[in-house]
């Protein structure tokens, strides 16, 4: 849900793994990608979890494209959720997301670490994650030379990336770990959607069943029309 609040975001709105009839009929059989650090119920005759930052995997990587998706432009920003993750399509997030921030050079880029999160309270902020939670303090900032780590050998963080010299080079440095919101935004001269890429999304995981009225007592329509619009990433 960090996306929405944004005026867009770096999506995997068309990995088919994410799609409604992918997660039903996988439904309780095996762990979302973006909650395999703990997620679910653990025994001890289980086998411990593969992170799936790393490529040791024998799965052959999917062929899918993270996306740009508008959201409710409520924070001016384009948000990168799981910022140090590797999904199924072998693609490390913080570096599609370098090359989207060159395709969108107006939009100030949030990347947020998978076991971090960017709280907002009023004009200020805060970059928050599990301290003390040794499993958990898992991400790309290395300390103290606040460095990206590919590997996630740093902790947690959240990175602010910008796009200066006319276009030709994207400026990234770690966000402060609170401060005025206002310090770092700024509304962007021009937001261009990526139109194509959510008609492709639209037409691959229609609104089309159940879905959305499975969750027990949601009875309520969606703001965007009949045909309602999946906001997920």
């Amino acid at each position: 849900g960090a996306i929405c609040w944004w005026s867009g975001g770096h999506s995997d709105s068309i990995d088919p793994d994410s799609y409604k009839e992918a997660k039903l009929s996988s439904f309780s059989s095996h762990s979302d990608i973006d909650d395999d650090d703990g997620g679910g119920t653990h025994h001890d005759s289980d086998p411990p979890p593969q992170d799936s930052q790393h490529s040791d995997s024998e799965e052959p990587s999917k062929e899918w494209d993270y996306i740009r998706v508008d959201g409710l432009s409520i924070l001016p920003g384009l948000c990168c959720p799981h910022h140090d993750r590797i999904q199924s399509n072998g693609i490390l997030r913080a570096h599609d997301f370098d090359d989207m921030m060159l395709r969108h050079p107006t939009e100030v880029g949030i990347g947020i670490d998978h076991n971090a999160a960017f709280l907002i309270d009023g004009d200020d902020y805060r970059v928050i994650y599990p301290e003390g939670d040794e499993a958990l303090m898992v991400g790309s900032v290395m300390l103290p030379e606040e460095i990206f780590s590919e590997e996630r050998k740093g902790v947690p963080g959240v990175w602010i990336k910008e796009v200066v010299m006319n276009g030709k080079m994207l400026s990234c440095r770690l966000c402060p770990r609170e401060g005025k919101i206002g310090e770092l935004l700024k509304v962007p001269v021009r937001v261009e959607s990526s139109v194509r890429h959510m008609k492709v999304a639209a037409l691959e995981n229609p609104d089309d069943g159940p879905m959305r009225m499975s969750y027990p007592g949601f009875g309520a329509r969606s703001l965007f029309g009949e045909s309602g619009v999946g906001v997920g990433k």
